[in-house]
């Protein structure tokens, strides 16, 4: 249950100060307030809001009537500080009649619950009458509409989530490409959510659903340092922005969500505002209302603390020479720990990758320890890349449970989805399990890619970050193995010192300078990487380092004592013993697996499956009669038996835009004779 402030009432001196700062005035219709004025929570007493100052207003009475029973809701919502601190700006920057609210948080801070939850009290006090998202990727949007379901012992699904007193709380939010209507005019405290090429691809849909519900509806950009990047395949490119923009102007309010202060091209975001950085002069820094850091997780216990593994290479880089000038090909060796310009063909030379698989392996084991069913992350550069990573898997370790998601394939998002809920072991991928990904099993990470910016990174590392219910918060720790190049452990300073505004995005400056290009008439030489092959290796977590030797001797301990403890926590007991014990810390009794539950449907892909039980009934129906796909007008014969089907549903398959509709058909089509 919510934990309450032990004040539920403001106290007269409280009750002046709000009257004082109203200036006698509703602070929502700013009518002059009356004897029998209200001082209200913002946040409910009963959700968890302090009866403080900070979360005080002054109300008249038909204000507050209209905000009805709001304190009264008996939710079991505990919100996290950040969450806490986003519902009070909001309800604040409304009040003031700002347009928007821009939020800065770190992957697995809770940010889909925050909007959910900020829409509920939003609708509670009759601020709006729907909610619109958008988000970069069509994962990121199917998990928002199932995020907020409840499946019951039956798999029935209620479609709405029970943290919230169920009197009044936000309603189903549907999954939309271009179907109409967006929300359904009936469903006052509803929403939608789509993606940023879906705004693009079908604007005029969008634009009129905003005009129709002008200053009714609560306007979200999750991962808003997505939308507007050029050249981002899925999320629309700059023009999704500027119909952003254009949403923003009939919306009551905007929520901005990013993890990083700039876009994904470097740009600043949308709407927001920027003011010049007193600690780099040259720089603007991103003027944000809430913020969410990684240590703040760490701290609050949702996020977990790492260890990374960084593994060093050999690299033979040779340059042919030119035959005019009598030079001869030159040969360069030396350490990826020095130099990293050559990171995507020494990531491809299999001496170097298969051993950063193996370590990938061997973590994902020693976690297996703990619980069976911790599970591992391997992200590679391309396509090809991650299916000879899903091969030598499978052929090296074939015990193992090994799952592939990459974009070619077109069950990649059913693989995503099964990947969370049955037994595995390692999913490979291509950027695919990634912003919005939420696997808290999950706990290592494999970095098998080139991107070295920190906002990519985070967000990649993200997904091994999460806290998972099954165990312990104090216990769990993710481990992320990765190259041992210069710019992974800036990376690594970034993951530790926390820098106060969050994770900035650090320019990769892929392809040579065009200043540096050679004059004309000049043969460039041609320099590639010969080979390369992985050396040592290194950890380093949150607080402790360890080098390659220290972490060889601490891993044959473990060996020795079957011990599943990462190296450099064991290193920290070592060290607080003074000496270097025979034997390793003792493991705990592995926990049983979970059981596996089947992740809920969005009503869209509920009314395709069912469109497609038509189709195969209306084939099995005609088989049955001997009316077969090779038989003279076959074609003809489905034509006619699905009409008979639709003239009984009363609407086609185009016209079933609800799971109700698409089951009238099905049974039409199961009652044919």
């Amino acid at each position: 249950m919510v934990e309450r402030d032990s004040q539920r009432f403001f106290s007269p001196g409280q009750r002046s100060v709000l009257h004082d700062r109203a200036e006698g005035r509703c602070q929502v219709c700013s009518a002059a307030l009356s004897d029998g004025w209200h001082a209200d929570h913002k946040i409910p007493w009963s959700s968890g809001g302090p009866t403080s100052l900070e979360n005080g207003q002054a109300l008249c009475d038909a204000c507050n009537n209209t905000k009805g029973a709001g304190m009264h809701f008996s939710d079991d919502f505990d919100p996290r500080p950040f969450q806490r601190e986003v519902l009070i700006r909001v309800i604040e920057r409304i009040r003031e009649r700002q347009q928007y609210t821009v939020v800065l948080a770190a992957p697995g801070s809770g940010k889909t619950l925050t909007y959910q939850a900020l829409a509920t009290d939003l609708i509670r006090q009759g601020l709006i009458d729907y909610v619109a998202v958008f988000v970069p990727r069509t994962a990121l949007a199917e998990q928002c509409e199932t995020g907020w379901m409840v499946v019951d012992s039956n798999k029935q699904v209620h479609g709405l989530c029970n943290l919230f007193d169920p009197a009044k709380r936000l309603g189903r939010v549907r999954h939309r490409v271009n179907e109409t209507p967006l929300t359904n005019p009936s469903e006052h405290g509803s929403g939608f959510v789509s993606t940023y090429s879906a705004l693009v691809t079908n604007e005029d849909i969008f634009l009129r659903w905003a005009r129709r519900n002008e200053g009714r509806f609560l306007l979200v950009a999750d991962e808003a340092q997505f939308c507007g990047a050029a050249g981002d395949r899925e999320d629309g490119g700059t023009k999704a922005g500027a119909l952003i923009e254009k949403l923003n102007e009939y919306a009551r309010h905007t929520l901005l969500l990013t993890g990083t202060p700039y876009r994904a091209d470097n740009q600043k975001l949308i709407l927001a505002d920027y003011e010049p950085d007193p600690s780099h002069p040259k720089k603007m820094k991103l003027v944000f209302h809430a913020e969410a850091r990684y240590s703040d997780g760490v701290a609050e216990g949702y996020l977990r603390t790492f260890e990374l593994h960084r593994t060093d290479a050999r690299v033979s880089k040779r340059t042919l020479g030119d035959p005019a000038s009598g030079n001869g090909d030159s040969l360069l060796e030396y350490n990826l720990s020095d130099d990293g310009d050559d990171l995507v063909p020494v990531l491809r030379d299999e001496k170097v990758w298969k051993p950063l698989v193996d370590r990938v392996v061997k973590k994902v084991r020693d976690k297996q320890k703990f619980n069976k069913s911790y599970r591992g992350l391997i992200s590679c550069m391309q396509q090809n890349d991650a299916k000879k990573v899903q091969k030598y898997l499978q052929e090296q370790h074939p015990d193992l449970r090994v799952g592939i998601a990459v974009s070619s394939d077109t069950d990649a998002p059913q693989a995503l989805a099964d990947f969370k809920v049955k037994p595995m072991d390692i999913l490979v991928t291509v950027r695919m399990a990634f912003i919005g990904y939420d696997c808290p099993s999950i706990t290592v990470v494999g970095v098998l890619t080139h991107y070295r910016d920190g906002g990519h990174l985070m967000q990649l590392v993200g997904r091994g970050l999460r806290v998972w219910k099954e165990m312990p918060a104090r216990a769990q720790s993710c481990v992320i193995v990765a190259p041992d190049d210069p710019k992974m452990v800036g990376f690594l300073g970034l993951l530790r010192e926390e820098q106060e505004q969050g994770l900035r995005i650090i320019e990769e400056r892929e392809g040579p300078d065009p200043g540096d290009e050679p004059s004309e008439g000049i043969q460039e030489q041609l320099s590639f990487v010969e080979s390369a092959f992985a050396t040592t290796t290194n950890a380093a977590s949150n607080e402790v380092d360890l080098d390659a030797d220290e972490l060889l001797l601490i891993e044959g301990y473990k060996v020795m004592a079957d011990s599943g403890e990462d190296a450099s926590k064991i290193k920290k007991i070592l060290e607080m013993a003074g000496v270097l014990v025979q034997q390793a810390p003792t493991v705990p009794e592995p926990r049983p697996e979970p059981p596996v539950f089947e992740t809920p449907k969005t009503e869209r892909k509920q009314i395709s499956e069912i469109n497609a039980r038509v189709a195969d009934t209306i084939r099995s129906h005609l088989y049955r009669r001997g009316v077969k796909p090779d038989t003279a007008g076959y074609q003809e014969a489905v034509t006619k038996v699905t009409a008979k089907v639709n003239e009984s549903a009363q609407c086609n398959a185009s016209q079933a835009n609800t799971v109700d509709k698409a089951n009238r058909r099905l049974r039409a089509a199961l009652a044919l004779k």
